[in-house]
């Protein structure tokens, strides 16, 4: 059946179907996620059974906290639904929910870290590049390069390239966490230097809040428990991938 043929609303009843306020309506359409859009010969909007769908994807989306990466990734969900693509809805809704996932594994590996204090030995281990290192930790080569200019990863060669052992990439790994939790690069900055000074509790006092209980403890376990809550929101994109196949 044509989707022209099936129920159509005004915004106010697509409001009230849905919970989204008209506004967010008007600014999903702007965003093109969510369309085409007609209208009638009042110049009134009309929606139909995919426009539902498509904002019931945006509040899916929208309804949890994202990093970059993840948002990046958000995004070529709605592009898919918006353009009623099938294929890329369920391809990119597998990817998300991996990118999710592999998330999770590595802020839990990076609270591991910071519990059991980083390790400062150079361990004769494998050696990753640069793109390799970035890869494992889940930020950009740029993002290391930028941690290094502001010395967060020990002194080396400019110019030289540079591998990474174990130990630093531990270094990545609470740097990442400790970025993503909301701690400023200042912040980050001086408890690396504390820490590479042999003062792991002068560090640790850094990142404290003498009021409440651990800082670092409080804000990574708010942060996993926010991945948590959005890998439930990617399963449930997957599943909506029958309901879009009616349409």
């Amino acid at each position: 059946m044509n989707d022209k043929t099936r129920a159509v609303y005004r915004i106010g009843e697509l409001s009230g179907l849905t919970g989204v306020k008209a506004g967010t309506i008007r600014f999903y359409e702007k965003c093109g996620f969510i369309g085409p859009v007609e209208r009638a010969s009042n110049g009134y909007r009309i929606y139909h059974e995919r426009n539902v769908f498509q904002l019931r994807v945006c509040r899916l989306v929208f309804g949890g906290f994202v990093n970059k990466k993840l948002r990046r990734e958000s995004l070529k969900v709605l592009d898919a639904s918006a353009g009623w693509d099938l294929e890329a809805y369920e391809r990119e809704c597998a990817n998300y929910q991996r990118a999710i996932e592999e998330d999770i594994e590595r802020t839990r590996k990076a609270i591991d870290i910071c519990m059991a204090q980083m390790s400062r030995e150079e361990r004769k281990e494998k050696e990753y590049s640069k793109k390799q290192a970035a890869a494992m930790v889940g930020v950009t080569p740029e993002a290391i390069r930028n941690w290094e200019r502001n010395g967060l990863l020990g002194c080396y060669e400019p110019y030289q390239r540079r591998f990474y052992g174990q130990a630093l990439l531990n270094r990545m790994y609470v740097i990442r966490l400790l970025l993503d939790t909301g701690y400023s690069m200042m912040t980050i900055r001086s408890f690396m230097q504390e820490y590479d000074d042999g003062q792991p509790k002068k560090a640790e006092q850094l990142l404290i809040n003498p009021r409440e209980r651990e800082e670092l403890c409080y804000r990574s376990d708010r942060y996993l428990e926010a991945l948590l809550h959005l890998q439930e929101k990617a399963l449930q994109l997957r599943e909506m991938k029958s309901e879009m196949e009616k349409h």
